[in-house]
């Protein structure tokens, strides 16, 4: 793919990568199933809890009030007629009269010991409609025997307001032009609350809820790439991905992996990858960077020196990483006699080339520089590399983070291809989408991206491998 074409798919995707889609939403939905069970889980545990530990049961008591108008004893199916319409007028004034200051007062009164008046208001509930002469009055109370007291309390009160009552405490301006009796008594007193079934099912939901607020904010509001399909929305192609399997992690420094068909499967999926990216005109010269450390940048540009040769190619490795050179602990080499000798003419060509054990020809960086940018535009490295080129099947360059300085930038003039590495959340999107810019404003070659520190649950999709570099 050429620079002009990876440009302008880069620059595509940038407003693709700010959309959620409905395969993004279940993507994080798998991958964080485990979390979103746990939380939800555990916010159904606690509505239980309350729901059966906590909260107090409520229980309620009702009585039955009946509203009338007397009638004479020689009264007629027409006075009968009217005393019912007389009567049904009077139902809801009667409902609402059960919350009459007076009346709650007086009950409250009377039993000072079991409740308040303004408690008391808060339990009564009153049902009446006009179809009816009867109004039903229940209050709900923790104590099941003090809600049936209460109840038939303010029923015996408010028969008092009839306007066939004896009682001395309420005056004629506030009786009913009607008889309010007693038709039913409280006697029991059923449960009323918690409604423990609808607690359970808030708790199952606002656990759900709760689980999935927390994964979307921790996936989509995170400034890292958590997995593969984000990273290709950078529009960049992704020639290989591999495994962080921590389980079979190496103890000692080396980042090689074992001569092994398993070990070398990966790397020879993208060398054909690279390979098949410019079939016609095969890349000889690769470079291989990254925008921050700790991506695997020189583990992957070793292992993939250390697979072509072992496919029987004549391979040289150089490092021009100059403020951190790692390559020739890698494959054991001296570091002294480098790339910065050489340039400086202090040695010849066939001193600065170093043998390795497992058939990788190696150019160290050397001693330290103070300004690598002057080495690094040198018209004698420029013809080093093609020298190289003419010698070797593949030159492979090894280069510091973009992040850390633009080295790699300048360096990428000498490659025929760069293979940009990226690792599972590890560099922010910021800083890798600037340093492809970099790369892309140096009309750098960026073939495809490696991905590394994949997740161990997508085995099954990817490779995978051992490694321990920290760069």
């Amino acid at each position: 793919m050429s620079n002009t074409q990876n440009d302008l798919r880069f620059e595509k995707n940038e407003a693709k990568d700010s959309s959620i889609s409905l395969s993004d939403i279940v993507r994080v939905l798998r991958k964080n199933w485990i979390l979103i069970a746990i939380v939800t889980a555990f916010i159904f545990a606690l509505g239980a809890i309350y729901t059966f530990l906590i909260v107090k049961p409520k229980y309620k008591a009702t009585a039955t009030i009946k509203v009338e108008v007397p009638l004479k004893e020689n009264a007629d199916i027409g006075d009968i007629s009217n005393a019912t319409v007389v009567a049904l007028r009077y139902v809801n004034s009667v409902a609402l009269a059960i919350k009459n200051e007076k009346i709650i007062s007086a009950v409250a009164k009377k039993n000072e010991d079991k409740t308040t008046a303004s408690k008391l208001y808060n339990e009564i509930s009153t049902s009446a409609d006009t179809t009816s002469i009867f109004v039903v009055v229940s209050v709900t109370d923790r104590d099941g025997l003090t809600a049936i007291d209460l109840v038939n309390d303010l029923a015996l009160e408010i028969s008092k307001y009839s306007m066939d009552s004896k009682s001395d405490d309420v005056s004629d301006k506030d009786r009913f032009q009607c008889s309010i009796g007693i038709f039913n008594y409280a006697s029991k007193a059923g449960y009323a609350s918690p409604n423990k079934k609808l607690y359970l099912i808030v708790s199952l939901l606002a656990g759900l809820v709760l689980s999935m607020v927390i994964v979307f904010i921790k996936e989509f509001a995170s400034n890292k790439y958590q997995t593969v399909d984000e990273i290709k929305t950078l529009g960049i192609p992704v020639l290989n991905t591999l495994i962080n399997d921590k389980s079979k992690e190496k103890a000692n420094t080396s980042s090689l992996i074992d001569a092994t068909p398993k070990a070398f499967e990966p790397y020879n999926r993208l060398i054909s990858n690279v390979k098949f990216s410019n079939v016609d005109n095969p890349y000889k010269v690769l470079m291989f960077t990254s925008s921050v450390v700790n991506e695997l940048k020189s583990t992957v540009c070793s292992n993939f020196s250390y697979t072509l040769a072992h496919n029987e190619k004549k391979v040289v490795i150089v490092d021009l990483d100059t403020r951190k050179p790692r390559i020739h602990k890698v494959f054991n080499v001296k570091k002294e006699n480098g790339i910065v000798e050489y340039l400086s003419g202090q040695i010849k060509l066939d001193e600065l080339i170093k043998k390795s054990s497992i058939g990788v020809d190696v150019i160290t960086v050397g001693s330290e520089v103070s300004n690598p940018v002057t080495l690094l535009e040198s018209q004698k490295l420029k013809e080093l590399i093609n020298e190289l080129k003419e010698t070797y099947d593949y030159v492979i360059i090894d280069t510091p983070p973009l992040t850390a300085c633009n080295d790699a930038a300048i360096i990428s003039k000498l490659a025929d291809a760069i293979i940009f590495n990226i690792a599972i959340n590890q560099g922010k999107k910021k800083e890798i989408k600037a340093s492809l810019e970099e790369l892309l404003d140096a009309k750098a070659n960026i073939i495809g991206i490696n991905v590394t520190k994949a997740n161990l649950k997508d085995r099954g999709e990817y490779y995978y491998y051992d490694y321990s570099d920290n760069k």
